[in-house]
Protein backbone atom coordinates (compact mmCIF):
# COMPACT_ATOMS: atom_id res chain seq x y z
CA UNK A 1 0.00 0.00 0.00
CA UNK A 2 3.23 2.47 -0.08
CA UNK A 3 4.71 4.64 -2.38
CA UNK A 4 6.74 7.36 -3.04
CA UNK A 5 6.18 10.68 -4.39
CA UNK A 6 8.43 14.23 -4.78
CA UNK A 7 7.33 17.41 -4.01
CA UNK A 8 9.13 20.45 -6.16
CA UNK A 9 8.16 23.71 -5.31
CA UNK A 10 8.08 27.21 -7.47
CA UNK A 11 11.23 30.06 -7.01
CA UNK A 12 8.23 32.14 -5.29
CA UNK A 13 7.43 29.47 -2.91
CA UNK A 14 10.21 28.18 -2.05
CA UNK A 15 11.39 32.08 -1.13
CA UNK A 16 8.19 32.06 1.12
CA UNK A 17 8.50 28.92 2.81
CA UNK A 18 12.13 29.42 3.67
CA UNK A 19 11.96 32.97 4.91
CA UNK A 20 8.50 31.48 7.36
CA UNK A 21 10.57 28.59 8.10
CA UNK A 22 7.67 26.74 7.37
CA UNK A 23 7.13 23.17 6.16
CA UNK A 24 5.20 20.96 3.74
CA UNK A 25 2.81 17.88 4.67
CA UNK A 26 1.35 15.45 2.36
CA UNK A 27 -1.80 14.08 3.00
CA UNK A 28 -2.91 10.87 1.60
CA UNK A 29 -6.22 8.67 1.96
CA UNK A 30 -7.14 5.51 0.55
CA UNK A 31 -10.36 4.47 -0.88
CA UNK A 32 -12.82 2.37 -3.40
CA UNK A 33 -15.92 1.26 -4.96
CA UNK A 34 -18.17 -0.93 -3.03
CA UNK A 35 -19.34 -4.26 -4.06
CA UNK A 36 -22.92 -4.77 -3.67
CA UNK A 37 -22.76 -6.48 -0.44
CA UNK A 38 -20.88 -3.68 1.39
CA UNK A 39 -23.27 -0.80 -0.01
CA UNK A 40 -24.14 0.05 3.18
CA UNK A 41 -21.06 1.00 4.10
CA UNK A 42 -20.28 3.41 1.80
CA UNK A 43 -19.30 7.29 3.15
CA UNK A 44 -21.20 10.00 1.93
CA UNK A 45 -20.06 10.18 -1.27
CA UNK A 46 -20.71 6.55 -2.36
CA UNK A 47 -17.38 4.91 -1.54
CA UNK A 48 -15.67 2.98 0.95
CA UNK A 49 -13.03 4.53 3.13
CA UNK A 50 -10.15 2.06 3.90
CA UNK A 51 -8.49 4.56 6.31
CA UNK A 52 -9.96 6.51 9.31
CA UNK A 53 -7.68 9.09 9.18
CA UNK A 54 -5.53 10.52 6.15
CA UNK A 55 -1.90 9.83 6.75
CA UNK A 56 -0.05 13.04 6.94
CA UNK A 57 3.28 13.67 6.22
CA UNK A 58 5.40 16.05 6.71
CA UNK A 59 8.83 17.24 4.99
CA UNK A 60 10.92 20.42 5.30
CA UNK A 61 9.72 23.33 3.53
CA UNK A 62 12.77 23.09 0.90
CA UNK A 63 10.68 20.23 -0.79
CA UNK A 64 11.92 16.67 -1.66
CA UNK A 65 10.71 13.40 -1.23
CA UNK A 66 7.54 11.97 0.61
CA UNK A 67 7.09 7.94 1.69
CA UNK A 68 3.65 7.27 2.17
CA UNK A 69 3.69 4.09 4.10
CA UNK A 70 0.13 2.45 3.86
CA UNK A 71 0.27 1.73 7.46
CA UNK A 72 -3.21 3.18 8.44
CA UNK A 73 -5.25 1.25 5.78
CA UNK A 74 -7.74 -0.86 7.46
CA UNK A 75 -7.10 -3.99 5.11
CA UNK A 76 -10.03 -6.04 6.61
CA UNK A 77 -12.44 -3.52 4.43
CA UNK A 78 -10.29 -4.35 0.71
CA UNK A 79 -12.71 -6.94 0.68
CA UNK A 80 -15.53 -4.78 0.46
CA UNK A 81 -14.28 -3.14 -2.59
CA UNK A 82 -15.33 -3.94 -5.99
CA UNK A 83 -12.62 -2.99 -7.82
CA UNK A 84 -8.51 -2.14 -7.10
CA UNK A 85 -7.89 0.73 -4.03
CA UNK A 86 -7.36 4.18 -5.21
CA UNK A 87 -5.51 6.89 -3.46
CA UNK A 88 -6.15 10.73 -2.93
CA UNK A 89 -2.90 12.62 -2.22
CA UNK A 90 -3.13 16.62 -2.08
CA UNK A 91 -0.47 18.63 -0.50
CA UNK A 92 -0.17 21.67 1.75
CA UNK A 93 1.60 24.12 4.05
CA UNK A 94 1.75 22.84 7.28
CA UNK A 95 0.60 25.73 9.07
CA UNK A 96 3.57 26.93 11.58
CA UNK A 97 3.82 29.98 10.14
CA UNK A 98 0.31 31.05 9.50
CA UNK A 99 -3.38 29.59 10.02
CA UNK A 100 -4.19 29.24 6.09
CA UNK A 101 -2.44 27.13 3.78
CA UNK A 102 0.21 28.89 1.41
CA UNK A 103 0.31 26.54 -1.87
CA UNK A 104 -1.35 25.40 -5.06
CA UNK A 105 -0.33 21.76 -5.75
CA UNK A 106 -0.66 18.69 -8.10
CA UNK A 107 -2.47 16.44 -6.69
CA UNK A 108 -2.82 12.31 -7.27
CA UNK A 109 -6.85 10.83 -7.57
CA UNK A 110 -7.12 7.52 -9.12
CA UNK A 111 -5.74 4.15 -8.76
CA UNK A 112 -3.28 3.16 -6.12
CA UNK A 113 -1.50 1.15 -9.11
CA UNK A 114 -0.46 4.37 -10.67
CA UNK A 115 0.99 5.55 -7.83
CA UNK A 116 2.91 2.89 -7.31
CA UNK A 117 4.59 2.52 -10.73
CA UNK A 118 7.05 4.78 -10.37
CA UNK A 119 7.67 7.69 -7.77
CA UNK A 120 5.73 10.86 -8.98
CA UNK A 121 6.40 14.83 -8.15
CA UNK A 122 3.97 17.07 -7.24
CA UNK A 123 4.79 20.48 -8.07
CA UNK A 124 3.43 23.90 -5.77
CA UNK A 125 3.27 27.08 -6.17
CA UNK A 126 2.23 30.00 -4.18
CA UNK A 127 -1.73 30.23 -3.94
CA UNK A 128 -1.14 33.87 -5.26
CA UNK A 129 0.49 32.39 -8.07
CA UNK A 130 -2.40 31.14 -9.70
CA UNK A 131 -0.48 27.92 -10.80
CA UNK A 132 -2.43 25.55 -13.05
CA UNK A 133 -2.49 22.37 -10.97
CA UNK A 134 -2.23 18.67 -12.42
CA UNK A 135 -3.81 15.38 -11.25
CA UNK A 136 -1.09 13.28 -11.21
CA UNK A 137 0.33 10.38 -11.92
Amino acid sequence: MSFDINVTLSKKAAAKLAAEKERIVVFASYYGDPKRSAEKRVNQIGQIDLTPQDEEVEIPGTAGHAHISGTKVDTKRLDWLAGPPEVNVNVASARKSSPDNLLSCDFIDGPLGDAQRKTVTLHCGLIEEHVDTKLKP
